[in-house]
């Protein structure tokens, strides 16, 4: 015991200065709280706690004997009641003993009716330095934070060995400072003093998201933890180099080193070095690329909600086929769908489920029924001769010559790719402005399959330039596919994350309806720097304040506005130069 005793015992103890006291090097001064408002409407240590100074803060609570109180207070407004009554001393007087009369009336009130009780609350900071300099600037920034809180203080000059002892975890509250920072509080006001505020947040298996700007705590945040947020899907606004894809990359190495399946849709080519670094696999369509995708490939594994699998694949057909022929009325709808079925029924597949599996071949045993392979599908050509065959389709026909004959003949292919790996990059660069929504379409779709292969992984999809899929260059079938997939995704596992630079065009469709769907059903939402314009765009759809949207208009690059469920964060994003060269 001696042993440890000395090991943990200061080497000096310094109190020759009654301004702080010195315990092996560091400086130590107290602040005693004096007095407060008369009533509180919020937490009135919220700012103090939230600074990122060195301090210990000591809360005291000592319940007072209820029927002793009721019994003085009784007394008291008995004798105030008569003074008031008889005085004949100026105004000023009177005022006073009406200020305290009507306050031993109303917490006679509460205590007898409301059956509360009455509290003595004694606060007490101790702030601690390495300098005595940076000791003083600290002091007086926290007074002046305080004062701007409606709490006066007193510091504790002469009495810092109280305060200190006070701030230490030995419930020792000395006499010598208890009569200065006695004030009484009933029990409701209590609430007024929780200490626990802190905006941090550090779920115990999540990944690491950056520093509190204000109090540089940690974020750790696990988004796929249900007990806690309602759904795993995120969404990350920007303008062009704030800092969005390097906040994006480092999610994308973090979840990978736990083990998450992750698919990304990349159409500025902006994830190849993390890919290969992180031995992923890169997948390519353009004019030059070898993998292809066939748009009308049934996989096992779309059947939704036992729908039937041709009843699952049409409204996705009609989604994409909306991006090729534009915005259809229901007529026109009607026909592309019959031609779609009569495509389909020439490869002998309708709409009873049994015929996308395989018949048994003579002499060979099939353990269990074998689903149909690409090779097995209509192609975009197939399609594209049934349409030939009606007058009324010609024009549809017309518009599909560039993805048959023409420059996108490369989407007219059976799919030659094979999932695989836990991290997947659709490069769509090749395809162009005009045609990265084609990509990113058949792409999504593809992920979303896989993504329902089995519901006990962890999984997440990254769309990139998502305005294109919701935006006004979209149509209400792909909007609703992928406000789908943001809905649904948690049933699987899963996490959507929506990342764009163009807010604006993200609400553009049919109102913003789209885009507001998915930022509502996004428990994490990252709002990086903004040009004005999107912030005004975002402030119709989200609940910013006035300081929020300032601070957005001020963030520097790395930093970051996060809303984690109910809690609203500056965040620093950081990284360890590790992983700044993995990125």
């Amino acid at each position: 015991m001696i042993e440890d005793k000395n090991y943990i015992s200061p080497a000096y103890i310094n109190e020759t200065n009654p301004k702080y006291i010195e315990i092996d090097g560091i400086y130590y001064a107290g602040l005693i709280c004096v007095d407060y408002y008369r009533e509180y409407k919020e937490i009135i240590l919220k700012n103090i706690i939230s600074n990122n100074s060195n301090m210990n803060i000591s809360i005291f609570y000592e319940k007072k004997d209820k029927y002793k109180t009721i019994r003085d207070l009784t007394y008291h407004i008995g004798n105030v009641g008569v003074d008031i009554k008889n005085t004949k001393e100026n105004v000023q007087d009177i005022d006073i003993a009406k200020y305290t009369y009507d306050d031993a009336k109303y917490i006679r009130k509460e205590m007898q009716i409301n059956n509360e009780d009455l509290y003595l609350l004694y606060i007490y900071i101790n702030i601690y330095s390495e300098d005595a300099k940076e000791l003083e600037i600290i002091l007086n920034n926290v007074e002046g934070i305080l004062q701007s809180n409606g709490i006066q203080t007193r510091r504790a000059n002469f009495r810092q060995e109280q305060v200190f002892f006070a701030c230490m975890p030995f419930m020792q509250n000395n006499y010598d400072i208890k009569n200065a920072s006695k004030r009484n509080i009933l029990t409701s006001g209590l609430i007024s003093t929780y200490p626990f505020i802190s905006s941090s947040i550090f779920d115990e298996e999540g990944i690491f998201f950056g520093n509190n700007i204000y109090n540089n705590s940690l974020i750790f945040v696990d988004k796929f933890n249900r007990e806690k947020y309602k759904n795993g899907n995120m969404c990350i606004f920007g303008a062009s180099g704030a800092g969005k894809s390097f906040f994006t990359k480092l999610q994308i190495l973090r979840n990978w080193l736990i083990g998450i399946e992750q698919y990304v849709i990349d159409p500025e080519r902006e994830y190849d070095k993390i890919c290969e670094n992180l031995k992923g696999t890169i997948f390519k369509i353009g004019p030059t690329s070898n993998t292809f995708i066939n748009i009308f490939d049934i996989r096992e594994e779309s059947n939704e909600e036992n729908a039937g699998y041709l009843a699952t694949k049409i409204p996705k057909l009609l989604g994409f086929f909306g991006l090729i022929f534009g915005e259809m009325n229901e007529e026109e709808k009607a026909i592309v769908e019959e031609k779609i079925i009569e495509t389909y029924r020439r490869k002998n597949i309708t709409f009873d489920d049994k015929t996308l599996y395989k018949e048994k071949e003579k002499g060979k045993i099939q353990i269990k029924p074998i689903f149909k392979e690409t090779t097995e599908m209509p192609v975009l050509e197939d399609f594209y001769n049934v349409l030939e065959e009606d007058k009324k389709t010609k024009k549809y026909k017309t518009q599909l010559i560039p993805f048959v004959k023409g420059s996108l003949k490369f989407l007219n292919n059976y799919t030659n790719i094979e999932i695989d790996n836990k991290l997947i990059i659709a490069d769509i660069y090749e395809l162009g402005e005009e045609n990265i929504k084609y990509g990113m379409y058949i792409f999504t779709e593809l992920f979303w399959d896989k993504i329902k292969k089995d519901r006990n992984i962890k999984k997440a999809i990254y769309l990139d330039e998502i305005w294109r899929l919701i935006g006004v260059t979209s149509n209400k079938e792909v909007a609703n596919f992928i406000y789908k997939i943001f809905k649904t995704i948690r049933k699987y596992s899963g996490s959507s994350v929506a990342i764009t630079q163009d807010v604006s065009d993200l609400f553009s469709l049919e109102n913003g309806i789209y885009g507001k769907s998915i930022l509502n059903n996004s428990c994490i939402k990252t709002f990086f720097s903004l040009e004005e314009d999107n912030i005004n765009v975002l402030e119709k759809f989200t609940t910013l304040s006035e300081k929020e949207k300032i601070e957005i208009r001020s963030l520097k690059k790395g930093e970051c506005m996060m809303f984690i469920d109910h809690n609203h964060i500056l965040v620093k994003v950081n990284c360890s130069e590790y992983e700044k060269e993995i990125i």
